[in-house]
């Protein structure tokens, strides 16, 4: 099984995973710590360049397997859910960018979070709904052009307005009705809005692509109160075979939190710890 580390590259806003170590240094951590690839939250399209990227990680013997399109709201302001039309097209445009990096980075996904947006005062649910439809399917059609998947994760109601569970997500999707755009699953945000973790995982089978975990605090697996037995023993359940991303705070700090994630994950899917 793949094993990812997720990282947010120095200087980024984004408050989980950050570090102020250079993508170079958080490379020759993770590969030491026996990761087999990281997945990058980026400051803009470009940056980091998507090819010293990808050679930098092949130095250190990774893959980057996923790049996150979150900056394109949390650095940007920018999302697809916005009432304002030309808004909502730089939006798609970022998107379209970041899947362009992907693709040159050697990924084979890029993540749909923060730029679904919140809900703007006085807009219609259903026509924010509307557009986050036409603009990511403006986006997946793309993406299945350069063949990357678009991955929508169903996030947390203090993150998002659009898409808490992995039922909305499910339908959602075949509303979409794109190959190119399927699911990934996030245990820290699962805990929060779903009734049982087991159940969503096993409903989510045929669309999930990639998982990410993290524990109740969104820690390290193990350092918080995350039933993972459960979700380990859906996800042999419906043979999943997709990778899993570390999500996680860097607490108490790096080296920890990082070592703490792939023993975890290695122990419980292949029996060996790093």
């Amino acid at each position: 099984m793949q094993v990812s580390l997720y990282v947010a590259a120095s200087g980024s806003r984004f408050w989980a995973a950050s570090t102020s170590m250079s993508l170079a240094e958080v490379m020759a951590r993770a590969a030491d710590l026996g990761y087999d690839a990281i997945e990058i939250m980026p400051r803009a399209a470009g940056d980091p360049d998507p090819d010293v990227l990808r050679a930098t990680a092949a130095r250190y013997g990774l893959t980057v397997t996923a790049v996150a399109s979150g900056f394109v709201a949390i650095e940007q302001g920018l999302t697809f859910t916005h009432p304002d039309g030309k808004v909502r097209r730089r939006a798609v445009e970022a998107v379209r960018a970041c899947i362009a990096d992907a693709r040159r980075a050697g990924a084979s996904f890029v993540s749909i979070g923060p730029v679904r947006g919140k809900l703007q005062a006085g807009m219609d649910p259903a026509v924010a709904l509307e557009h986050l439809i036409a603009c990511l399917r403006a986006c997946g059609l793309t993406a299945g052009k350069m063949g990357i998947t678009l991955t929508v994760e169903p996030g947390n109601r203090y993150e998002t307005d659009f898409i808490h569970t992995v039922d909305e997500a499910i339908a959602f999707l075949e509303t979409l009705g794109l190959p190119s755009v399927r699911l990934q699953a996030d245990t820290f945000h699962m805990n929060i809005e779903e009734g049982s973790l087991a159940g969503a995982i096993r409903r989510a089978a045929p669309y999930l692509a990639h998982v990410h975990l993290a524990d109740s605090n969104r820690r390290a697996p193990g350092w918080g109160h995350l039933d993972f037995e459960a979700v380990i023993a859906a996800l042999r359940e419906i043979a999943y075979r997709g990778g899993i991303g570390l999500e996680i705070l860097f607490e108490p700090d790096f080296e920890s939190a990082a070592r703490q994630g792939i023993r975890f994950v290695r122990d419980r899917f292949d029996g060996r710890a790093s």
